[in-house]
């Protein structure tokens, strides 16, 4: 009896965890999946005129799911990384950027330190990239209550500090710019979204996936 209960109590945690596992599969399918049909390539959401501008992207495609369990940061394979195809994005999405008026003189390239989004900063094109843990993943490690602070006082900086001929782009992840805008974003997806004096998030303005 001991036996049959202990096997009953692990096969009911391993349907939980399985549970879990497809509602975060559903919930990233939908994302994907609304995010994608929601634009085709390039879709202005909002005509109002924001106090501020900042552009925030994903990560370009990184086949796979998460990160290893292993994950070291700095330590690129340790982590899921960009593919050819995701590599090709990236450069397609610093071009569109650069159609938008961007340029190395005039942008602030900001990134999680995650392997993946810094190849996708640097492949953009637009001068020199800054690592910051505010915009790192908390997915599977970190704390999404720390990170989005840490979020909230570097994006009050921006827009208290950032000179109004600078234009910031921020590299970072499907679960932060959620937790930002409430919206699910693609793979390299970029979004221009705009923000109060005091850096807080009031809306999307555009979106493209190149």
């Amino acid at each position: 009896m001991p036996f049959i209960a202990f096997a009953h109590k692990r096969l009911n945690g391993w349907r939980w965890w399985s549970a879990c596992a497809l509602w975060v599969a559903a919930v990233c399918s939908a994302s994907y999946t609304s995010a994608s049909a929601a634009q085709t390539n390039t879709e202005k959401t909002s005509t109002e005129q924001a106090a501020v501008e900042v552009y925030i992207m994903r990560h370009a495609l990184a086949p796979g799911f998460g990160d290893p369990y292993n994950i070291k940061l700095g330590d690129c394979s340790t982590q899921r990384n960009l593919s050819d195809a995701g590599r090709a994005q990236a450069t397609a999405a610093g071009e569109w950027l650069r159609s938008q008026g961007l340029s190395a003189a005039n942008a602030l390239v900001l990134s999680s330190p995650w392997c993946r989004t810094l190849e996708t900063a640097e492949l953009l094109q637009l001068g020199s990239v800054r690592s910051t843990t505010a915009l790192s993943s908390f997915f599977q490690k970190g704390s999404q209550s720390s990170t989005m602070a840490a979020l909230s006082g570097l994006l009050a900086n921006i827009a208290s500090k950032q000179p109004s001929n600078t234009k910031a782009v921020l590299v970072t992840h499907q679960v932060v710019i959620a937790a930002l805008t409430g919206r699910g974003v693609s793979s390299g997806e970029i979004m221009r979204i705009g923000l109060a004096r005091d850096g807080s998030f009031e809306r999307i303005i555009e979106r493209h996936v190149p």
